[in-house]
């Protein structure tokens, strides 16, 4: 723990001027373990939330691993062996947001051991209800990823003063490549290829939109997210 507010936090420092620090990372979010080692170092850790429509999260997350093996499982094989261990376990159960880490559709979902855990990772209110068990709510912030890439200069502005620093300056909007980097054009050509069937769209409303709908009602925000579109 000490390396880690060492190094990433330059802990011990005196540092010239006021600065705030940045941590960012796709994986922390649905982690017991991670939640409490952030709140025993920084208990003043301000998080912020930047939520995806579950399906473009799943697509996107699969191009992550997909672009890296030769060989790899098809993205609607994938979605519907997950959906369908989602519907089982959500059978006759509360979805139980409140319970957060320790609910059962989790500890039922584990049962399958299925090879990817793409859509049920953005049932993100077990895990907003989680964090908030920990860290006050007024310390959280939530954005929709679309907004925030359709109006960069404005949600940078949003947190901005959510963190209570200046206004930032005009965006340049030069983009960096992550590490799924699709400048070879792979990525793109596997994302071309990504088409949902009739029936598994529908499946898609059924199972994963009574979870949205519970989202938005925490966040108290409608992002009007369509779960049965790619888009």
């Amino acid at each position: 723990m000490k390396s880690y507010l060492q190094q990433g936090f330059n802990e011990g420092e005196v540092p010239s001027s006021k600065f705030v620090t940045f941590e960012a990372s796709i994986h922390y979010y649905h982690h017991k373990v991670a939640r409490d080692n952030m709140y025993s170092l920084l208990p003043c850790t301000r998080l912020i939330w930047i939520l995806r429509n579950p399906l473009p999260r799943a697509a996107s997350e699969y191009l992550h691993q997909a672009v890296k093996s030769e060989v790899y499982p098809d993205f609607v094989d994938l979605l519907s062996a997950e959906l369908g261990a989602i519907r089982k376990c959500s059978k006759n159960r509360d979805i139980q947001l409140g319970k957060g880490f320790d609910n059962s559709l989790f500890r039922c979902l584990a049962k399958f051991k299925l090879k990817k855990f793409m859509i049920s990772s953005a049932f993100y209110g077990y895990f907003i209800n989680a964090w908030v068990q920990k860290f006050p709510r007024e310390y959280h912030f939530f954005l929709d990823y679309e907004n925030f890439r359709s109006d960069p200069q404005k949600t940078v502005e949003r947190l901005s003063s959510f963190l209570g620093i200046p206004p930032p300056p005009t965006l340049n909007y030069t983009w960096v490549y992550n590490k799924a980097n699709t400048k070879d054009g792979k990525a793109a050509k596997l994302r071309s290829k990504l088409k949902i069937p009739p029936p598994l769209r529908s499946e898609l409303q059924v199972v994963v939109s009574p979870f949205v709908k519970k989202l938005y009602e925490i966040i108290q925000m409608d992002y009007e997210w369509n779960v049965s579109s790619l888009i």
